[in-house]
């Protein structure tokens, strides 16, 4: 069984000292320093891979990447992000694919870097972490970004990112447990995942996937909550829209789910029932998570059929990302 996972992430030298000097969004991974080597050194990536049947990864810069620095360095940060992903590829053809960084508080530049990206660096669709400046990517501001996706008819994956200090006061900040407690569970263990899910719901609500049909949304963690609630939102899809489809519709047939490591089969369950195992792709999150061996194994096990097994082991992935 071929096996490409498609949630997996890299980093450079540069753009880590960048990141520690510039940003203001803070690093709150307290393995960040020790998963160094394995972001940085691609040739650590192909032998991890190789001990452990994983055939192809498509990399990018998630969370701590260029997009959050200050505007006057997140143009050229990303740009110079690309570059190095791309020549690092050219080094592993056959191992890696490339999600190209975006500077996406300047919508207009992130556009035509997302262009370049694509068509002269390789790379096979975009990533943005979170929300922009505390931004929501349904805002007018955003669309440029959007209609360059959907020009090179492409995938834009929504990962998580750090949420912002008034959603952390507000929502998990409590005198009943320890700060380090409520930014656990502001991060990778609740919130940053519900905000993409709300991202999410917003873009389909405010009609950018009926205005950019050919734009294809990639969202790990399977679906950052959504697919559990697709018909609870249809319910109410009536009331808040004049779109000419339900919000499940447009996200079944825009939309592409990957499980980011974790391999539960009760989600994996529900998620194919909602969406197909031709919506749905294989991921480890390497290397935040090295799950070794389970990552192929957890897909082999699972109760599914030979074409089920084949289109989330490599099919999916193929086409989304056009492989």
């Amino acid at each position: 069984m071929k096996l490409i996972t498609v949630e997996e992430h890299y980093d450079t030298d540069a753009n880590i000292d960048q990141f520690n000097k510039y940003s203001q969004v803070p690093n709150n991974n307290p393995r960040q320093t020790q998963l160094k080597p394995d972001l940085v050194d691609f040739g650590r990536k192909v032998a991890y891979m190789d001990a452990h049947g994983i055939d192809m990864q498509v990399v990018s810069d998630a969370g701590n990447s260029a997009q959050v620095l200050p505007d006057q360095y997140a143009v050229d940060g990303a740009h110079a992000q690309n570059e190095t992903l791309a020549e690092n590829i050219s080094q592993y053809p056959t191992r890696f694919a490339g999600l190209a960084t975006l500077p996406a508080n300047v919508p207009d530049k992130a556009a035509a870097e997302l262009e370049y990206a694509l068509t002269r660096l390789g790379l096979k669709g975009g990533i943005i972490s979170g929300t922009v400046n505390g931004q929501f990517l349904d805002s007018p501001k955003f669309e440029p970004i959007f209609a360059a996706a959907d020009k090179l008819r492409t995938t834009l994956y929504l990962h998580p990112g750090v949420i912002t200090d008034q959603q952390k006061a507000l929502l998990y900040d409590s005198p009943a447990f320890s700060d380090r407690t409520s930014t656990l569970m502001a991060g990778a263990m609740w919130g940053w995942h519900m905000e993409v899910g709300i991202q999410m719901m917003r873009i389909i609500t405010a009609g950018l996937l009926e205005k950019y049909p050919h734009v294809k949304l990639a969202s790990g963690h399977w679906g950052e909550f959504v697919p559990m609630f697709l018909e609870r939102i249809d319910g109410f899809s009536p009331l808040v829209t004049d779109l000419p489809h339900s919000f499940s519709e447009y996200y079944k047939r825009q939309v592409y789910l990957s499980p980011s490591g974790m391999f539960t089969a009760p989600q994996m369950q529900l998620a194919l029932t909602e969406m197909g195992a031709d919506h749905i792709m294989w991921s480890e999150d390497f290397p935040y998570v090295q799950d070794g061996d389970t990552t192929r194994q957890f897909l082999e096990q699972a109760q599914l059929t030979d074409a089920q097994r084949e289109a989330i082991a490599h099919g999916t992935a193929e086409t989304v990302f056009d492989l």
